[in-house]
């Protein structure tokens, strides 16, 4: 049992590395441009413009968000307000989340260290609750946070430039099997031409995520800012230290390196993914706001459910559990309370962070 269907599907928010969620958003971004045009103008914008500001909104689950232009609505959530549909644009649904968000969080350290661990979703819908009273007191007493990657521009560059575009890639119908050539044609065929030629240049498995988000979106769910870009937003507000725990492209560099015929596995489940409904494209992100991280919750399924190959889970996930898992012992030497965040997905299940710490003799509680 591999855990590929983080790989492809629309749950992958709460597996995917940030730095794989900003190339697939090139992609997006380029996809529903022509063809729904009128999202673009709909997009709303979370803004952090003071911690004090985001803490008053948070609260009642609002989100700041703004509408653009003429329809500009200050303090109500595009996700709260039934926007009328327009041709070649989709309709946002209202949230419902009738519970008290509390993700997971726990605790590693002695008397004078603290190591503070919380899985997180790396976009979630606009106006989605999951914050805490309890994290927002780790988040004022941790000195430093401590993320999968940090999202400078200069890194981002530099991964987008390595890692995205390959000219010598043949197309992208051409590296599937006869049974996927003309679902897959079609698809591509629904894009701007410019952004069919870029994904012609994708290597297969990241072009499979971003045939998954395109075909979320026009299914009508829209990616906003995760709980990674909140967290890092606070730290650099309160001038305190942020630190990657790997070097993103050592990792894509690695899951490049997978076999094609791995990654061509990938691309074929990413065509053949059937339509999914908002409730059950979302249940996955609830089962996390809830702390719901047993064997039978939506966040576990999601990851341990689907069969797949071994090549592509190792450097996706289990080696990068290992590595993260040595880097936090290490960080045990170190005085002090820190606060570490990465995809849910790490956090639970067979070979986890978790798992692999208790493993390796390391106290761990459950603090939420």
């Amino acid at each position: 049992m591999i855990p590929l269907r983080a790989a492809f599907l629309p749950h992958q928010r709460a597996f995917l590395r940030r730095p794989l969620a900003t190339l697939a958003a090139m992609v997006l971004a380029a996809a529903i441009g022509p063809v729904d045009a009128g999202l673009a103008r709909q997009r709303p914008r979370l803004a952090y413009h003071t911690p004090r500001d985001d803490d008053a909104v948070s609260r009642s689950g609002a989100p700041q968000l703004r509408y653009p232009g003429p329809d500009r609505d200050d303090g109500l959530s595009l996700a709260r307000k039934a926007i009328p549909p327009v041709e070649g644009t989709v309709r946002l649904a209202q949230l419902s989340q009738n519970y008290r968000p509390r993700p997971a969080i726990w605790r590693i350290g002695d008397r004078d260290t603290a190591i503070y661990l919380i899985g997180t979703i790396h976009t979630l819908p606009p106006g989605f609750a999951w914050r805490t009273a309890a994290l927002d007191r780790i988040v004022a007493r941790s000195r430093l946070l401590i993320l999968e990657s940090i999202e400078d521009s200069a890194s981002k560059a530099a991964t987008d430039a390595s890692f995205v575009e390959d000219p010598m890639l043949p197309p992208l119908t051409a590296r599937v099997d006869a049974g996927h050539r003309a679902k897959l044609a079609a698809f591509v065929a629904s894009l701007p031409p410019a952004t069919a030629r870029l994904m012609d240049q994708m290597p297969s498995w990241i072009a499979s995520v971003a045939i998954a988000l395109v075909n979320e979106v026009r299914s009508g769910e829209l990616p906003g800012p995760g709980a990674d870009d909140w967290l890092e937003e606070q730290f650099r507000t309160a001038n305190k230290p942020i630190v990657a725990i790997e070097d993103n492209r050592q990792v894509l560099a690695a899951v490049n390196a997978v076999p094609e015929g791995d990654q061509q596995r990938m691309l074929h489940a990413a065509i053949d993914a059937p339509v999914r409904s908002r409730a059950d494209m979302r249940a996955a992100i609830h089962a996390w706001a809830k702390g719901d991280v047993g064997p039978d919750s939506a966040l576990s399924v999601d990851l341990v459910a689907t069969t797949g190959s071994a090549a592509m889970a190792a450097p996706l996930l289990t080696d990068r559990n290992s590595a993260w898992t040595r880097a936090l012992i290490r960080q045990l030497k170190t005085p002090g309370t820190m606060l570490f965040a990465a995809g849910a997905g790490h956090f639970i299940g067979t070979g986890s962070v978790i798992e692999q710490l208790e493993t390796r003799g390391v106290r761990v509680s459950r603090v939420q």
